[in-house]
């Protein structure tokens, strides 16, 4: 399916507004102390984001291990990203798997705080981007 410009640029703006809703649950959810939602919430507010990435440079992915890996190619190795967002957005998603599916680990206020700088300066470098290139 290829979309036009116009139809590109909707969508770019239908995942960056994901991204900002999911980033204000993320940080309700840590104020009330749900940190295992507060972990969900933050990797998706960046799983949107870099959707958003993707889609403003025509590019798309099928799975969360396929966005990684899209991303890591076209903007970490070509210099575009920093190398830190994509080692923090695989460990974020590691962490948010457990949150979701190990009924054994408990995610902590330190294991939230940790991600949330990381996580708005991801946010930051992406929304440049698409910016630049929109």
């Amino acid at each position: 399916m290829t979309l036009s410009p116009e139809d590109r640029k909707q969508l770019v703006q239908h995942h960056l507004e994901k991204s900002e809703q999911m980033l204000s649950q993320a940080e309700e959810m840590f104020f009330l102390r749900h940190y295992d939602l507060a972990v969900n919430r933050y990797y998706y507010a960046c799983f949107h984001a870099v959707h958003a990435l993707l889609v403003a440079n025509g590019l798309s992915a099928k799975t969360h291990e396929g966005l990684l890996a899209v991303f890591g190619k076209e903007f970490v190795l070509t210099g575009k990203i920093e190398r830190k967002h994509s080692s923090f957005l695989a460990r974020m998603e590691q962490l948010r798997k457990k949150a979701d599916y190990n009924c054994v680990y408990d995610v902590s206020a330190s294991d939230v705080s940790d991600m949330q700088t990381p996580a708005l300066e991801l946010l930051d470098e992406i929304k440049k981007l698409i910016t630049t290139n929109m």
